[in-house]
This record gives C-alpha cells, structure tokens and sequence, in this order.
C-alpha cells in the first residue's frame, strides 16, 4: 500500500467553514429575487383613490326604504319583532313613528273635509216687523263642483236636519272645473218650496257670454252661462238685479252687492243710449252692432230693474244684499252715505252675505287662517285679523256676515284642500231682540 494511501485525511478548516457558511445561508441560486419596487404615485392620484374607496364603502352601506324602515340589525331603538310571511321583521323606532304621524295628519285632513259644520247666528235688526222674527236662512257658498257623497246625499241629509225659510248661494258654485251637475244635484235635492237665490262667483263660467248665441229666445237664453240657465230651470233665481221676495205682509229685497254703490238713473241713461244706437246699426246691416245688442240689452234691462226697485223700496222693508267677495269697509261705508231724496242708489243694506275666504282653506292651531285671498285686506291678505276671516261683523251699521263655506278658494289655487277647516253651511236667524251683552250695557 501506498503511503498516501493510509495517510490519515487533515481537514481542511478553511474549506468547512466556507461550507458551514453555505448550508447556513443557502445557494446563491436559492436566493429569492427581490421585487422591484414601484415608483410612487403622486399625492393627487392617492387622494382620488381614496375618495373612490370611501364611495365604494358608503355604496355598500346605503340601504333602500325598506331595509331603513324594516331595519333588523340597526344598532338604534328598536320595537318588538313582528313575523310577516314566517320572518321576523324588526322597526326602526323613529321612521316609523314619523310615517305614521304623516298618515294620523292625512286621516284628519281626510275626515274633517267631509264632515260638515254648522255655523248658526242671530242677527238683530233694529224695526224688523213682527212677521219676519225668526226668519231663518241657509247661507252655502264656494262648492266649487265638490261632491259631498252620491248625488250629495252627505250635504243634503244634513240640510235636511236644519230649519230653514230660503237659501241664499253665494257663488262660487260651480267654480273652474265647470261642471255644474254637482250643483244642480244640490238644487234638486232642496224641497221645492223653499225659494232660493243666487250669485255667481270670480271662479265660475261668465256669467254672461263673450259671444251671445244666434238663437230665437229671451235675452237671457241669448247672453248667460248655460249653468245659470240650468239652474234657474231647476227654480232657484239669478240675483243680477233686485229681487223682492214677500213674507206675509212684508218685503226682503235681496240685491246683488256690486250696484250698492250704482247712481240707477245713470245706469239706466247710458246703456239705453248705447242700446238705441246698436238698433240703428243693426237696422243698417251693422255686424258689430248685430253681435253686441243682446248683451247691451240685457244691462239695460238690469239697469230698469235697479231703477224700479230704488223708487219702490220702503223704510219698513229689509235689504239683504249678495256677495261673493266681502266688501271692503270703505265700500259699505259709501252705501250707507246715499241718504238724500234725489239720489237713484239703493238703501243700505241690513245684511251682507259673502263667501270667497272659504275660512282661510288652511288654518294653524291656536292661529287660525294665516292667508286669505282678498285684494283690500291688510298685507295683501297675509296673516288677516281672524274676525275677518270668517262670521259676523259689523261695518257702519250694516251687518256683514262671512261663511266658511265648502271647498277652496279658486283665487289661491295652491291651497287645493281644506286643513284644520271643516267645510261649513250657516244659517242666520233674524230677530228684533237685543242681544243679551247689548243688554248689560
């Protein structure tokens, strides 16, 4: 054997060392790569980024009407569990209390449109003769071609329960929609003995035609409104001019209120002077005069009719007067100042019925009406004096009376429903006693 053969082996401590080193740290080759860092991204682009996370966030919270109303898992107050459909559905507290506050406000709304109110007053008029004490009237206005149950059976059955000698509508009865079956339900509805009278209001068709009818018949077939015709076909009369209604041996003169103030001697001098001259045009073959004598004929005939009752109306007769809109304090002021002989104006009435306010459509507790449609009233009829709104006053000693009456005003178009207001008939009962704080003074 060779010596190099049985030559022990010397290990080489350099070499293990370095071995050492590699079974430590592993292979060059085992090295993982190291990844290349990306550049970073300016603050703009970082910022936009987020923006887009904290949408993408909120997207995922938000929840429809359903699941917030039914909300199950909110961390909020929550009512007892309900099962509905074999599920047990939680509500949320507040939203529901809020929806049902709305339907509670819905239902009043709802209910007090349809419930009538009756407003009765007595009015005391100084001289009144012993044949007319107690004379009731049933003063309705503004139905604006409402319906109160079938064939108004609701109005009706509660007209049925009052005490009544006349009806007095002050306009406003068939209103924008011009349907005035609605009102001609009401007349057929009221016993054919009772008299009725009426006016027509600023939201009602005409009263008279732009273009009279090229027909045969009376003036008035040929000039008003076929509502106003309708309703005088079905008994009640048209207040354009006085009309003098008999009780036993007494006289009401009921007027329309707008000629109060009308000299009837000028009245009746003008539009005959402009009716004799549409005759000779329309004798010459005239068309514009042909169109326009209808319409001048009939405010002739009005003006006759106003003249006539200024020179046959008494101190011992008692003048009620229509109205739609309330008079303003001024203009009943001035019908009461005609006093002297020779003066062709109608006597200051006793009473003024009007309508129009329809008791302010919306009204606040403890405030009342805070808007009524009125072009004379303070503040363009913002936040009105409530005795204004609604019920007796009285202006240079004539009575001025003011219902609520049954729907909404057609001036303020907004205001599309009643609220708070319950609709309202009223009946005035006249009487010649004073009243009991008229007596303690």
């Amino acid at each position: 054997m060779r010596d190099d053969e049985i030559r022990p082996t010397i290990p080489d401590v350099g070499s293990r060392k370095d071995e050492d080193e590699l079974s430590l740290y592993g292979d060059e080759q085992d090295a993982p790569l190291r990844r290349r860092r990306r550049p970073s991204r300016p603050a703009k682009k970082k910022k936009k980024r987020g923006r887009r996370a904290a949408a993408k966030k909120k997207r995922r919270k938000r929840r429809s009407f359903f699941e917030w109303l039914f909300a199950g898992t909110a961390p909020r107050k929550r009512t007892s569990g309900l099962r509905l459909f074999g599920r047990e559905i939680h509500f949320s507290f507040w939203p529901t209390f809020l929806i049902v506050a709305g339907l509670l406000i819905v239902s009043v709304v709802f209910l007090q449109s349809t419930n009538i109110a009756v407003d009765e007053q007595k009015v005391t008029l100084v001289g009144l003769p012993g044949n007319l004490e107690g004379y009731r009237i049933l003063h309705i206005s503004d139905l604006a071609g409402k319906r109160f149950g079938d064939q108004q059976a609701t109005l009706l059955r509660e007209i049925g329960t009052l005490d009544y000698d006349c009806v007095f509508f002050t306009g406003d009865m068939v209103g924008k929609g011009g349907d005035p079956e609605p009102f001609y339900e009401l007349l057929e509805g009221i016993p054919s003995r009772k008299p009725v009278y009426f006016i027509a209001g600023d939201s009602d068709p005409g009263p008279v035609l732009q273009t009279t009818r090229a027909i045969t018949g009376t003036v008035e077939q040929m000039v008003l409104e076929d509502w106003i015709l309708g309703a005088t076909e079905r008994g009640a009369i048209y207040v354009d001019a006085p009309v003098k209604l008999a009780v036993g041996d007494s006289n009401i003169w009921i007027t329309p209120a707008e000629m109060l103030n009308l000299n009837a001697s000028e009245m009746v001098a003008t539009c005959k002077a402009q009716m004799e001259q549409e005759q000779e045009g329309t004798v010459l073959g005239l068309q514009a005069d042909y169109d326009t004598l209808p319409a001048t004929t009939y405010r002739f005939r009005r003006a006759s009719r106003l003249l006539d009752a200024v020179n046959e109306m008494s101190e011992m007769d008692v003048h009620l007067s229509l109205a739609h809109e309330p008079p303003s304090d001024a203009f009943l002021k001035a019908s009461a100042s005609h006093d002297t002989p020779d003066e062709k104006f109608l006597t200051q009435p006793s009473i003024v019925f009007a309508g129009h306010y329809c008791g302010g459509a919306w009204r606040l507790p403890f405030l009342g009406a805070f808007y009524i449609p009125s072009t004379t009233a303070d503040r363009h009829g913002w936040f009105p004096a409530q005795e204004d709104v609604k019920g007796l006053t009285t202006v240079s000693e004539t009575h001025l009376y003011i219902t609520a009456g049954l729907s909404t005003p057609g001036a303020a178009p907004v205001m599309g429903f009643r609220m708070l207001n319950s609709p309202e008939i009223s009946v005035i009962e006249l009487t010649a006693t004073l009243p009991e704080s008229m007596l303690g003074r």
